[in-house]
């Protein structure tokens, strides 16, 4: 390997120079031209670069790496010859190829090699678009959307509009502000220079099923998209779009084109199963399938509950034991003071007292130096435990939507035909209909939030369990319409209990309650 280093480390093969330039322009043109290649012919250097160029076009051709490639001693050898930025296109496609697989956290330590290293900004941007894609998929989607604005100005760069177009259409799916349209017609604008009606027709259903979901024009796109591409992932939506609108037959034929999909092929069974218990009940009024549904989601949610609660509590705990680890070391620092003032009174004799002095000065250092430390740590707890308690929304949200999602579906027969009295207890009990239900809550909530419900009890006296409990889902970052479905109670009687606890802790007509909300979560 040395020796070989000590060699050319530039292109000077025609064909291999045009060959790489075309990888991203064109693939196939790109593998038609390596093949003209004859390897014995071309220096050590050119002959690796071979390797990263067919390992590249092999995986967006196929979705695999040739057999006998090892990209980390490919990432290695161009390290050792200071070409940087072809150690990180190696470490790209090894870590774009595990993503492939779903083995995101090694992907994810692969692509973050890829960024430590100066890189093409197609590969740089590449890079930060696959590690958003990963976030995605892990629900992480405020590092997601990161990831992509970071991928922006790289691809732009670049100036390839296929993965411009790519990254719009997801910025615009994890946006939910005013920007998320702008970024879809940008998307489409890409989409349409590149003259790819299909890939426009892709960032249309991803903008409505943002903006307008279970729409007929989804419904449409998705049927094209399945049958006249064969994509059929899309199988998905029409399935959730035909149970939705009561068409039984419709449902089941794409349900058995969403179970012979094997692009995701856990994705799809997961999906599948959830959705047969849907499409069996609207077939037959099948309790028992319906039922079996209903188990199939409390069991998942109670897995993600459970995951967040239990994070939420140790992240907690952990933060308490470091601040009062953090108040220890102040009172230390306090006594080491203390003995200054006295042994600078006390000691007499100067050297004595210099000795002392210097001692008690580095124990002071050392002591400031682990405080210092552990400030650090508090900080990083912080934002672990804000982390936590958001992904606890999130947890309340989703379960909120599933609620609507099933009670959509139950109310969607026939306005003549009764709802089942088993339909009315399931709704009734997704709701704060009795103490216990209101207990439990309050149980998960101060897991994650700590006493501040108590805190708030005591410093205002006059508010009551159910301000309590209005005041809890505002701090969730619940809105409105949907503390309605949890209570139970009208859109005009929360805003009653708005005004209500305003005037009970005090506040004036133009006051913000939300804002009053935060400042005590801050306490």
């Amino acid at each position: 390997m040395c020796c070989s280093c000590s060699k050319k480390t530039t292109i000077e093969n025609d064909e291999l120079r045009e060959a790489i330039s075309q990888v991203w322009l064109d693939a196939d043109v790109a593998h038609e031209m390596l093949k003209q290649i004859d390897i014995n012919s071309i220096n050590y250097y050119e002959q690796q670069r071979y390797r990263l160029v067919e390992a590249h076009l092999m995986l967006k051709r196929e979705l695999r790496l040739p057999n006998g490639s090892d990209m980390d001693a490919l990432a290695k050898y161009f390290e050792s010859c200071g070409d940087e930025a072809s150690a990180a296109e190696a470490y790209y496609i090894q870590g774009a190829y595990l993503n492939w697989l779903s083995k995101n956290t090694q992907a994810m330590q692969y692509l973050k090699k890829a960024e430590s290293y100066p890189a093409t900004a197609i590969i740089r941007g590449m890079t930060y678009y696959k590690m958003g894609r990963i976030s995605e998929s892990e629900q992480l989607y405020d590092i997601a959307l990161k990831n992509y604005q970071k991928a922006l100005p790289y691809l732009e760069e670049a100036g390839l509009p296929l993965y411009l177009a790519s990254v719009y259409r997801e910025l615009g799916r994890n946006t939910n502000n005013d920007s998320r349209n702008q970024y879809f017609d940008k998307a489409q604008d890409a989409a349409r220079f590149m003259g790819d009606s299909i890939l426009q027709l892709d960032i249309r259903y991803a903008q409505l099923s943002a903006n307008k979901p279970h729409s007929p024009e989804i419904a449409s796109i998705c049927q094209y998209m399945c049958h006249q591409v064969g994509q059929k992932r899309y199988a998905y939506d029409l399935v959730k779009y035909y149970i939705r609108t009561n068409k039984a037959d419709s449902a089941k034929i794409y349900l058995d084109i969403l179970a012979a999909d094997t692009t995701a092929q856990i994705w799809s069974a997961q999906q599948h199963a959830l959705w047969e218990s849907q499409y069996l009940h609207l077939k037959g009024n099948d309790r028992e399938a319906y039922e079996s549904l209903y188990e199939l989601y409390n069991a998942y949610y109670k897995e993600l509950e459970e995951k967040g609660r239990a994070s939420a509590f140790v992240a907690a705990q952990h933060y308490d034991n470091e601040v009062e680890h953090a108040k220890n070391l102040q009172l230390k620092l306090d006594k080491q003071r203390l003995y200054v003032v006295l042994a600078m009174v006390l000691i007499v004799v100067l050297c004595i007292a210099i000795l002392a002095i210097l001692f008690i000065s580095r124990q002071k250092a050392k002591h400031l130096e682990e405080k210092t430390r552990n400030e650090e740590k508090i900080a990083n707890l912080q934002n672990e435990l804000q982390i936590r308690r958001e992904s606890l929304k999130r947890i309340m949200n989703q379960r909120i939507e599933l609620s609507k999602n099933l009670q959509e579906t139950i109310l969607s027969r026939k306005k003549e035909e009764n709802i089942p009295q088993w339909a009315k207890e399931f709704i009734d009990n997704n709701i704060f209909s009795t103490e216990k239900q209101w207990q439990d809550f309050l149980k998960e909530f101060e897991e994650a939030y700590g006493d501040i419900l108590s805190r708030l009890q005591q410093t205002y006296p006059r508010l009551t369990s159910t301000d309590l409990q209005v005041i809890a889902l505002y701090i969730l970052g619940i809105d409105n319409a949907d503390i309605c479905l949890l209570t139970g109670a009208t859109q005009r009687t929360i805003w009653s209990r708005r005004m209500r606890i305003k005037n009970r802790i005090g506040l004036g007509e133009k006051e913000s309650l939300d804002k009053w909300i935060q400042a005590e979560i801050q306490r």
